[in-house]
């Protein structure tokens, strides 16, 4: 990823001012350059963000369009989009500042990305010397910190150019009365697929609840459910959920009826877009808790092998788990 031109414009809400700037950032030095690049591909692949395509025929579809057609400045661009989101935030952030950071990226394609970087206090040394002359040190407070690209962005948004894909993620903020997502509701005014983490906990949470509900463990549903999750993933980046509902719950067509009128209800009839790194992650590990307190885990498919892990029911109702064939066990 290759960040060819950026511009900052800073949001002041303890003021209540902000800051545009007229020119664009200086990148050339290969700190700031990395500093943008990791935050821009971490938010790419983060799965809590949510997709979909900008319409040309908005206002802001047409803007983006008109910059990809370099019919406006990164530095116009950015200043104008600032001057809309600032009137939308500042009803309802706290007192913080807030960075915008408009970017041009190139991958494999060309991105626009605004990154909104929420401020924090932070402290660093100073070396001093005392009129004798010996050193001394001390610390100093930083009112304006920008998160490390190890903390994730206030809210993210990177559009595909060649397309108008875009793939956002942000907190809801409150204007007039009514709590709204600014950036996908009022400025690119799109309808959004839920996210691959919302998609995958939707999946989860009606597998868990269908089989407690036919007073099952679900731990065999959902150790499947993760099983196919991760096969699904070395195919597609999509996943249609009816099909992992009719393999976890295909022998019982009662549970299997069930499940799909909640999936009816969860809008996840259709086939929707999910990380395909994000549901093999998911996939991979299966965790179980006992009402005593341990805690076990296990890869999913050890719980369709019964030479590593198996889990019977005692002639009293309660649970037996065995595992087998081990020849090491080291404390984490």
């Amino acid at each position: 990823m290759q960040i060819n031109a950026a511009v900052l414009e800073v949001f002041d809400f303890t003021s209540s001012m902000a800051a545009y700037s007229d020119h664009t950032m200086d990148i050339e030095e290969p700190e700031i350059q990395s500093y943008l690049e990791m935050h821009v591909m971490k938010a790419l692949q983060d799965p809590s963000a949510r997709t979909g395509y900008i319409s040309s025929h908005t206002p802001w579809g047409r803007k983006v369009q008109q910059f990809h057609d370099k019919e406006i400045k990164l530095v116009d661009f950015g200043k104008e989009l600032g001057e809309t989101l600032f009137t939308y935030m500042a009803q309802a952030m706290d007192p913080c500042v807030l960075d915008m950071i408009v970017c041009e990226a190139q991958g494999e394609q060309p991105y626009l990305c605004i990154l909104l970087c929420k401020a924090h206090d932070g402290y660093t040394h100073h070396l001093y010397s005392e009129e004798d002359g010996s050193l001394a040190t001390k610390l100093v407070e930083h009112r304006v910190v920008l998160p490390t690209v190890t903390q994730k962005l206030y809210a993210f948004v990177s559009i595909k150019l060649s397309d108008m894909s875009i793939r956002l993620f942000e907190p809801k903020g409150e204007y007039d009365g009514e709590k709204m997502h600014f950036l996908e509701e009022r400025i690119f005014q799109v309808t959004m697929n839920p996210s691959s983490k919302d998609t995958v906990k939707k999946v989860r949470t009606v597998v868990d609840r269908i089989s407690k509900a036919h007073e099952q463990d679900g731990v065999a549903a959902m150790a499947k459910t993760k099983e196919l999750l991760a096969k699904n993933a070395e195919v597609s980046d999509t996943l249609e959920a009816r099909h992992i509902i009719e393999h976890v719950f295909g022998s019982n067509p009662i549970q299997r009826e069930a499940a799909m009128k909640e999936l009816a209800e969860e809008d996840l009839l259709e086939p929707l877009p999910v990380s395909r790194t994000y549901a093999t992650k998911m996939g991979k590990q299966h965790k179980i808790k006992t009402d005593t307190g341990i805690e076990i885990s296990f890869p999913v498919e050890y719980m369709n092998d019964r030479e590593f892990i198996e889990i019977s029911t005692n002639e009293n109702g309660t649970l037996k788990i065995e595992l087998k064939n081990i020849s090491k066990i080291t404390n984490k």
